[in-house]
């Protein structure tokens, strides 16, 4: 199944099961995805997440049905999941910005979230494009030491990740590690899941893995071909559309697979600036490739 049609299988599935409770996981499986691999692939190509992207759609809706129809508050909440007014009103005024009774009164219509047009959401991705130009990279087995967090493949993550980050840099983490390979370089590693949920962990490539702190963990990355995506300006923001661009573009249009093993994520500072380097574990590879992945050993 290509990938268009697969995105356009999933948009499709959840427009016609908009007034249903929806697993992200069946939305995910109906493209021929897993949850971790789809949510990167739709948050690039969409700008939202699954889960909000779900719930904008059916709020617009509902909004829609407030202003157009004479159905009670009450009766659209209920079609759309909410077994009372007061849970439908707490919902839809957190995303829509008003409560439903204003809505309806006053038709203060607006669309959150109309259904995509993938086509011009595509070219809109492939205007970004230039400048995106990975090197490639050889890497052997390597041990990193730190802290692992199982945390949500349905775009929480995108909001619990830089968290973890703020609370590894504000307890001194790293400071715990020793034998640090490269003192000021901190990895971020997304570990491969096909599940939905999967393990972050924050830490540092080590020469040696004795003298362990007693609340972290080893963890192996083993030897593979990486294309190395170099991201710099405001970090949190470049590095989420980065990975948006990698999974729903990138890895499509230039051919390659990816090797389903853990994205690792570099960051360091260069002249005062943050930068994050982005590896993405990548296989096969045409014969031009295989040279420039040689010429950068």
């Amino acid at each position: 199944m290509s990938y268009i049609k697969s995105m356009e299988k999933a948009l499709n599935y959840i427009e016609n099961n908009l007034q249903e409770d929806m697993d992200l996981s069946v939305i995910a499986k109906e493209a021929g995805y897993s949850l971790y691999h789809f949510h990167r692939i739709f948050k690039g190509v969409i700008g939202d997440s699954l889960k909000d992207y779900v719930r904008k759609r059916r709020f617009t809706e509902a909004a829609k049905e407030l202003v157009y129809t004479d159905k009670s508050i009450l009766d659209i909440g209920i079609k759309y999941g909410y077994e009372s007014r007061e849970a439908f009103t707490r919902a839809f005024e957190k995303v829509y910005g008003r409560a439903p009774s204003e809505v309806k009164r006053d038709k203060l219509l607006y669309f959150i979230r109309e259904p995509i047009n993938l086509e011009y959401m595509l070219f809109r991705l492939k205007l970004n494009k230039e400048g995106l130009k990975p090197s490639y990279l050889k890497l052997p087995e390597r041990n990193v030491v730190g802290k692992k967090w199982r945390v949500k493949a349905d775009g929480s993550n995108l909001q619990d990740i830089p968290l973890l980050w703020q609370r590894w840099h504000g307890d001194k983490e790293k400071e715990k590690i020793i034998g640090r390979k490269n003192n000021d370089e901190g990895m971020g590693i997304c570990i491969f899941s096909q599940g939905e949920s999967f393990d972050y962990m924050i830490g540092h490539e080590v020469n040696t893995i004795e003298n362990i702190p007693e609340d972290m963990v080893v963890y192996r990355l083993e030897p593979s071909l990486y294309a190395v995506f170099k991201v710099i300006g405001p970090i949190t923001e470049s590095v989420q559309k980065t990975w948006g661009y990698i999974y729903s573009v990138w890895l499509n249009e230039e051919g390659y697979n990816h090797k389903n093993t853990d994205d690792i994520e570099y960051y360091y500072y260069d002249n005062g600036q943050l930068v994050a380097d982005l590896y993405v574990p990548i296989g096969p590879m045409s014969e031009l490739s295989a040279e420039l992945c040689l010429s950068n050993e």
